[in-house]
């Protein structure tokens, strides 16, 4: 759609002439400081964009480059230190091999139980799913991710699955990258109402 028929449409312009974005919420990303899951990410955050979701990104890196595990790299819009759940409508912990890196981290795990007690989405896959283990919000829960945590899972009290995708009520876990797909239409199905 050109700008022309953009503006005809009625759409909120910037002072570039691009249009303005609006949400319905938005939703926390966690990311590692190295070595995140780029595949999961884009789908997660281009499934929740397509149903008016935003996205903002925290890290224990602010203020550099957060480089993913492959080729993608950007910076975080904060810090992770300090940050509430109270504005935004759940988070995600972005997986990778970084996601091990914040498996103790005190932020990210009271954000992991702020989302639980609050009935928000609650998200994480591969070995970000260790983070949700050592926050205690698994019990009772069925969660997939990386294989290597089935063990942490279960005596956290979750019980493990090698499904790609599952979706325990507002918990929505996923096994690896290659669940891209499926996570972000679980994560859009959960906050894009």
């Amino acid at each position: 759609m050109s700008k022309k028929n953009e503006a005809a449409s009625g759409a909120e312009l910037d002072a570039d002439g691009l249009v303005v974005q609006k949400y319905k919420s938005v939703v926390l990303l966690v990311v590692p400081p190295s070595e995140y899951g780029e595949e999961c990410l884009r789908y997660a955050r281009s499934s929740l964009y397509n149903v008016h979701v935003g996205t903002r990104s925290v890290s224990t890196n602010a203020g550099e480059l957060i480089k993913g595990r492959h080729q993608d790299e950007f910076m975080v819009d904060e810090a992770l230190e300090g940050v509430s759940l109270e504005a935004y409508s759940g988070v995600i912990f972005v997986g990778g091999e970084g996601a091990a890196k914040l498996a103790d981290n005190p932020d990210a795990l009271r954000l992991a139980r702020e989302a639980a007690q609050s009935r928000k989405l609650l998200a994480a896959w591969g070995r970000s799913v260790e983070i949700l283990a050592r926050a205690g919000v698994v019990k009772g829960k069925r969660v997939t991710g990386d294989g290597q945590l089935r063990a942490l899972v279960e005596k956290a009290g979750g019980k493990f699955s090698t499904r790609q995708v599952e979706v325990d009520g507002q918990l929505v876990t996923g096994l690896d990258e290659a669940a891209g797909m499926r996570f972000g239409k679980a994560l859009a199905a959960i906050v894009g109402i």
